[in-house]
């Protein structure tokens, strides 16, 4: 929600897919997952924020490229096995997308002599993605009340807590 307000303000229609979909504040439109290729296809920049699990690998797949406009890039944040670096490269090559902004890959570290080094179109970064000269600030605002509740038995108060 936090990247598409930002987003809006630089004057960007921002769209959304979720499994389920809602209003969200930020998002001029939230698309059901089924309708993936739909928002695909108006995207100038697809932005892949997910995190990996079974359903999300390789959601950004050939049918993705397909769907999306020559002029259009990609831009994975989220992990790498979300986006299908082989159908990535095809589009690439082909003109299909006009490139891709790419901070996480299906075998990390990104080995040496890959392909995605060499390509024109390809923007790397060094799974830095998510940092901000604000990150410490940031985080410790998680971990210091998450401590404070553990350490005084209120798991219950935890922010951000996970269930597995």
């Amino acid at each position: 929600e936090h990247t598409a307000k930002v987003c809006q303000a630089f004057g960007m229609r921002t769209l959304g897919i979720s499994r389920t979909p809602r209003k969200l504040e930020g998002f001029d439109a939230i698309y059901p997952r089924e309708q993936l290729l739909e928002a695909a296809a108006q995207a100038d920049f697809l932005l892949a924020l997910v995190p990996y699990t079974k359903e999300n690998h390789k959601i950004v797949n050939a049918a993705v490229f397909d769907a999306m406009k020559p002029t259009a890039y990609l831009i994975n944040i989220a992990r790498g096995g979300v986006v299908d670096e082989a159908a990535l490269m095809q589009a690439l090559r082909d003109g299909k997308i006009a490139g891709a902004g790419l901070d996480v890959f299906e075998e990390a570290p990104l080995p040496p002599a890959h392909p995605l080094w060499d390509m024109d179109n390809v923007f790397i970064t060094p799974f830095i993605g998510g940092r901000s000269d604000r990150y410490e600030e940031s985080i410790m605002s998680i971990i210091k009340p998450n401590l404070q509740a553990f350490l005084a038995g209120r798991e219950d108060e935890m922010i951000n807590r996970v269930t597995l």
